[in-house]
């Protein structure tokens, strides 16, 4: 069983779930109606200037606003060295995305909570030209009851079934997909929308796979269902793969295409790139769980 909460009860839930995951992974923190928190309005698109450092966006309102958009990406593709339109979209895509989702599936798995991640109720952030702040602005949230009996759920049933429904309609359909949608056609940047969708689906294989190390292997099954149950736009771009090795167990995601990491200035291919022959990638993996 599942219900909604909004209002004041919604700020003591979330505020709860955010600190229980906090705990798990100290990087993945997010403010409830963040202290100088204004409502979307102000200046228009032309006056706007990138953010500053610390200073909180409405999520819904930069993805509304094509021109403002594409002077934050512009600004991260900068601040991490590039000057190609299309890595920048990609790679701001990546960061976004990891944020909203890795934050929405802690919270999930760890307290039976799951925010709403729309893009109307969340704000967003800038550190050193990266979008890594975020804020839940009209907390509202699903609890499922009991909260605490998530990891004995099994991976099909009703409740995480309707937890999933909830992220998809919120987290992906009225954040995601409109921001995916206003970086190719608002703002004009030639980019792939099956490259952008396979970001977001990494996105969702790592929250899922970060949780996994920290809460143990009833994860696994709920990010198999997740996927299942995922909209069209987000099949087929990766699949898990469990690799042993060393009597050791590793859950790994692996792309179908590639997220242009590997054009910023260094270099670096990300491990689980498709343009990785399968058979190297594999013994990546299993060099990397005979280490441990």
């Amino acid at each position: 069983m599942s219900r909604l909460v909004e209002g004041e009860p919604a700020v003591a839930v979330l505020a709860g779930a955010l600190a229980r995951v906090a705990a798990l992974v100290p990087y993945l923190t997010a403010e409830i109606e963040p202290d100088g928190w204004a409502a979307p309005g102000g200046p228009t698109a032309p006056e706007r200037l990138v953010a500053a450092e610390g200073e909180w966006m409405s999520c819904g309102a930069l993805i509304d606003d094509p021109p403002w958009l594409g002077r934050i990406i512009s600004s991260t593709g900068h601040g991490v060295g590039t000057d190609d339109p299309v890595v920048a979209a990609s790679v701001f895509v990546q960061g976004y995305s990891y944020r909203v989702l890795t934050l929405t599936v802690a919270c999930l798995t760890a307290s039976g909570v799951v925010p709403d991640a729309s893009a109307s109720s969340m704000a967003i952030g800038l550190v050193r030209h990266w979008p890594s702040q975020l804020a839940f602005t009209r907390p509202a949230v699903m609890m499922l009851d009991p909260a605490d009996a998530v990891a004995a759920l099994p991976a099909d049933s009703d409740t995480i079934t309707d937890a999933f429904r909830f992220v998809v309609d919120h987290a992906i359909d009225m954040h995601l997909r409109p921001l995916i949608e206003s970086v190719r056609t608002g703002i004009g940047v030639p980019v792939g929308q099956r490259l952008l969708w396979g970001n977001v689906a990494a996105s969702a294989a790592t929250a899922f796979r970060t949780m996994e190390g920290c809460l143990g292997p009833f994860v696994a099954p709920l990010g198999e269902r997740f996927f299942a149950l995922a909209p069209p736009t987000l099949r087929g771009l990766g699949s898990f793969v469990e690799i042993e090795q060393a009597g050791r167990r590793g859950w790994f995601w692996e792309r179908t295409n590639c997220c242009l990491f590997d054009r910023l200035p260094g270099a670096v291919r990300c491990a689980d790139c498709s343009l990785t022959p399968q058979r190297q990638r594999r013994q990546a993996y299993r060099d990397s769980l005979g280490a441990s």
